[in-house]
């Protein structure tokens, strides 16, 4: 039976990034959210890594980014040539993992789809589009899909994370994929929940997923000054059995009460 690796989910992103370019007229944008979808088998198999994959993620992207930007190429017809200009169409990457749910992927097979945020034209007004491209990898080729747009209403939240915001107003962030993460984030540090704290919290503070099998709830601790559950400290970088109700604390400066739905 296949079994996707982390070497394959980085080359399918890197290949969906190749098929999902979208150049305007002195620059390429780039996609910066993927959200990746696995066979339950391989979710299960490899969840316990997805932090130490989305890292290599970023820092292949990172540098096919930088590799496209020193090849160049021409601009449209008629125009000088120039080296091109690739960029990131938000401020960071963002690789998010899913389980298919729909029991379309086979094990092995990877799906990708990708978001890319495109600047809207003046006579539709301020805001923007967004373009998705969705591609597979499946033994060890990559094609590209063309899916129909999504008509529900979007999932159902797995959890909840109450919180005081720094003027004190109380915030709520429901949690609806398998795995999020949680800190003040930054231009270079996509966050799913970003809180608007002291620098004592980590731009990438710690993880929480679901796991799919028992619904159980995990948390992995990968900041500077450390997280606690219920007044004691996690180990860093080992993921722990989180309660379905819980007081979590960052850096003994921030508390979040868990809940799960």
């Amino acid at each position: 039976m296949e079994k996707a690796s982390g070497k394959d989910i980085i080359l399918a992103i890197l290949d969906n990034m190749d098929e999902s370019c979208e150049p305007l007229l002195y620059r390429t944008l780039v996609p910066s959210h993927y959200n990746v979808y696995l066979h339950c088998d391989d979710y299960n198999r490899l969840s316990s890594v997805f932090s130490r994959i989305r890292d290599e993620v970023v820092s292949a992207l990172d540098e096919k980014l930088a590799g496209l930007n020193k090849k160049g190429l021409s601009l449209l017809p008629g125009l000088k040539s120039s080296k091109a200009v690739y960029e990131i169409a938000d401020k960071s990457w963002s690789v998010k993992f899913h389980v298919d749910e729909n029991e379309e992927l086979a094990p092995g097979d990877i799906l990708v789809d990708s978001q890319l945020a495109l600047p809207a034209p003046v006579e539709y007004g301020v805001g923007t589009r967004t373009q998705r491209s969705a591609t597979i990898r499946s033994g060890g080729e990559t094609r590209k899909l063309r899916r129909e747009p999504e008509k529900n209403a979007g999932p159902a939240a797995l959890a909840k994370l109450l919180y005081k915001d720094k003027d004190g107003q109380d915030r709520e962030y429901l949690m609806t994929s398998a795995e999020i993460s949680v800190g003040r984030g930054g231009r270079n540090e996509f966050c799913d929940l970003e809180l608007d704290g002291p620098a004592d919290i980590s731009r990438q503070h710690f993880y929480l997923r679901q796991d799919l099998e028992t619904r159980e709830f995990l948390i992995q601790d990968v900041s500077k000054f450390g997280t606690s559950i219920n007044g004691e400290k996690l180990a860093s970088k080992q993921w722990v059995r989180l309660p379905s109700k819980a007081t979590i604390v960052l850096a003994d400066r921030m508390t979040i009460e868990f809940q799960q739905l």
